[in-house]
């Protein structure tokens, strides 16, 4: 329950507008058609075996997401510490569930023939993805070692319409990377900056009409951002030591609001089988048109 003062400043502050000149919430329309997530992985024809596959994986000490290929070859996550959420290997798949449904609505049904940019794609889960359904895909990171597991995955899948490049957040600029995006996937990541108004605007200077923004969110509903520690002690950590900022929602779709974007949606929690972060109101994503 939102108390009434708070409801004041964001009526104030135009929140609880839906449309405000040139920048607004939007309603996507019905509700999406469910689009499951391709998994297994699928392998290319007369690609590496079993053994040789089980060999490349066990190369890296530490693997974010959970895979699984054609013929029952399994591979879980490994973290500096165990026990964590995101050790479920059903989470991303959960989360796909979640939120791809509405960003391939927005593309017309499909995202073939789209260019798609996956900011800080990790071991490349949803660049893979997104290259499986036909989207023409880049996806970078900064640390070498993850760009190495994504090329891994490539081949393993054949998913030749991704291309993956090692490159800092910061120095993303459409001259590095051939131009802007239909899509900019900026998943999992916004947490682990300490500016993420600058963040949001940079992911802004690279889509052409669409981004998809998933975050951990500090649960509150006022307009503050949380901040705090962060070390590089795991692959899902921020690069570098320092200090991170944790937004709240509305600080989200404040700053959304003072980038000038088009219009943005919340995606809405449909179903239990979601991750509890989500369900906990701990983490959100949003579909926004710049």
């Amino acid at each position: 329950m939102i108390k009434r003062g708070v409801r004041r400043v964001l009526r104030h502050l135009g929140y609880d507008i839906l449309k405000i000149p040139g920048t607004q919430r939007f309603s996507p329309g019905p509700e999406p058609v469910p689009v499951a997530p391709i998994w297994p992985l699928p392998r290319r024809a007369q690609g590496p075996s079993d053994e040789e596959i089980s060999k490349q994986f066990a190369r890296y000490d530490f693997w974010h997401y959970a895979y699984e290929f054609d013929g029952g070859l399994s591979f879980p996550t490994r973290h500096h510490k165990s026990g964590l959420d995101t050790d479920d290997p059903q989470r991303p798949l959960q989360r796909f569930r979640h939120f791809m449904p509405y960003l391939i609505q927005s593309q017309g049904g499909s995202l073939k023939g789209k260019r798609v940019l996956d900011i800080a794609c990790n071991s490349g889960f949803w660049s893979i993805q997104c290259a499986l359904l036909g989207a023409e895909v880049i996806g970078f990171d900064a640390r070498a070692e993850l760009i190495e597991q994504a090329n891994l995955l490539k081949w393993i899948t054949g998913a030749d319409s991704v291309e993956f490049k090692v490159l800092d957040f910061w120095q993303m600029t459409p001259e590095a990377l051939g131009g802007r995006f239909d899509i900019v996937v900026n998943l999992g990541f916004l947490y682990h900056v300490p500016k993420p108004v600058e963040a949001l605007e940079l992911t802004k200077t690279m889509a052409r009409t669409h981004i998809l923004l998933d975050t951990a969110v500090h649960p509150s509903d006022e307009f503050t951002i949380h901040l705090k520690w962060e070390e590089p002690f795991d692959i899902r950590m921020a690069v570098d030591e320092g200090i991170v900022a944790l937004p709240t929602k509305p600080s989200v779709e404040l700053m959304l609001r003072h980038l000038k974007v088009n219009g943005w949606f919340e995606i809405p929690v449909r179903t239990q089988d979601t991750p509890v972060d989500y369900l906990t109101g701990r983490r959100a994503s949003w579909l926004i048109e710049v």
